[in-house]
């Protein structure tokens, strides 16, 4: 479903300009935008609530187990809502550096990965949420993008 949204989400952009195809490449205003969005979330409640969802998924099954195949299937699609909900604004950053760009991609996966699964995880999302902060400000000041 994310997926789905993500890429017509893409398509509209495109079709304003404000998206190169090609390149994937983003302007500076929209660049600054989605920076200064996904660094303010980092430090959303609903972004702790649902990083804490994600990083104990064990807790999250036992406490909300149905039997069959609809259960599961239930667990597994409410589960990942929070895994989404903790990481869609750094998934967006995609558009802002170039979806093409697999340098970028592994940085943003990383970053992704250690605050859901390294013991300081937590704790991460403060100093990510100032550094895309500070990137917005950096792109709004330069017009520059990735």
């Amino acid at each position: 479903g994310y997926s789905i949204a993500a890429a017509s989400l893409q398509l509209v952009l495109q079709r304003a300009g404000m998206v190169d195809h090609p390149a994937g490449s983003v302007t500076s205003g929209l660049g600054a935008a989605v920076f200064l969005f996904a660094g303010l979330y980092q430090f959303a409640p609903i972004k702790r609530a649902c990083l804490t969802h994600c990083r104990t998924p064990l807790g999250y099954f036992l406490s909300r187990w149905h039997d069959g195949p609809a259960g599961g299937f239930r667990l597994g699609v409410n589960h990942g809502l929070f895994c989404v909900g903790c990481c869609w604004c750094l998934m967006l950053l995609m558009f802002v550096v170039g979806s093409a760009n697999i340098g970028w991609m592994l940085a943003l996966g990383a970053v992704m990965a250690a605050e859901k699964n390294l013991p300081v995880g937590r704790r991460l999302a403060a100093p990510i949420g100032v550094v895309l902060l500070l990137t917005a400000l950096w792109i709004a000041l330069t017009g520059v993008t990735a």
